[in-house]
């Protein structure tokens, strides 16, 4: 791949994985890359740090990222790894499963040069779950202002609470102090906090450091905190992609929309995803338009 010149909209850092779904299918899985696909189908230029197993699974993988025009000069391929795939993750025990791979192997001196600048570098927090891809995760969101740009964290707290019983939310504070917006979903709030409602949480995570706070709820419904007010953004039904609207929502910010209207457009995207690891086009229609893509910063 030819090498990347001038800056990114954003740079993805993470995990990346082949989902299998309860009917067998096998689609692009892991936050980091989901996130990048959505961005990329939105138009926005990502660049995806992750790592591969030098297997079937990551040729899928790779082919998948390539089709949608992600970047792929960071995506490592790990000899004598196999790539994590996921059972269901969407899913409750004993359906969810997880097989891990090589992206939690990624280290934090694999990370690209300072001198690639990103208006935005997305972290995803599965990777906080064990070293080195904690160190990697920590690092790409800390040096997200030596690139020009801002930090936002994907925060899967459901996920690392599942896959790693001596998690902590001490082991969450120094990404979440570092992190300029945060995103989650209902599950990720009741592994964190227990049985708190929305706003609460909204200020709870408020306080530990992020100005942004963007909250999925089970209805779909959309709350945002903004410095210290929330707004809620009502949504018609539980997205199919959970990746979709956090995606569609930091996409906003990079062309410089008001947060309150980037939540709102990210509503009505996630809405128009049909299938969970399809990114497509938001739906046409009155109200509904295509992010604008070009600006440099957030």
């Amino acid at each position: 791949m030819t090498p990347m010149s001038g800056a990114l909209d954003w740079l993805a850092v993470g995990d990346v994985a082949e989902e299998r779904t309860a009917d067998g299918s096998a689609i692009l899985g892991g936050g980091a890359a989901r996130l990048a696909a959505h961005a990329a189908a939105l138009g926005v230029r990502t660049a995806l740090v992750a790592k591969l197993g030098d297997d079937d699974a990551g040729h899928r993988v790779r082919d998948a990222l390539e089709r949608l025009k992600v970047e792929l000069q960071w995506l490592r391929i790990a000899p004598g790894m196999r790539t994590t795939v996921w059972h269901q993750p969407d899913s409750q025990a004993p359906d969810r499963r997880v097989e891990r791979g090589a992206d939690l192997a990624l280290r934090r001196d694999e990370l690209p040069p300072l001198a690639l600048t990103a208006a935005l570098t997305v972290v995803s927090g599965y990777s906080l779950s064990v070293e080195p891809a904690r160190s990697a995760a920590l690092g790409a969101l800390t040096t997200a202002r030596a690139r020009t740009g801002h930090s936002a964290l994907l925060l899967e707290a459901d996920l690392l609470w599942w896959t790693n019983a001596r998690m902590t939310r001490r082991v969450l504070e120094p990404a979440l102090d570092a992190a300029d917006s945060v995103a989650l979903q209902a599950t990720d709030a009741k592994a964190l906090f227990g049985s708190v409602d929305g706003r609460e949480a909204l200020r709870m995570l408020g306080e530990m450091g992020p100005r942004l706070v963007y909250l999925t709820q089970a209805d779909g419904t959309v709350l945002l905190r903004d410095s210290g007010r929330v707004y809620a953004c009502p949504g018609e039904d539980t997205p199919r992609d959970r990746y979709a609207g956090p995606a569609a929502f930091w996409v906003g910010l990079a062309q410089k929309a008001a947060p309150r209207k980037a939540a709102l457009d990210s509503v009505r995207y996630a809405q128009s995803v049909r299938r969970a690891g399809a990114p497509r086009q938001p739906i046409s229609g009155p109200g509904v338009e295509r992010p604008r893509v070009n600006s440099p910063r957030l």
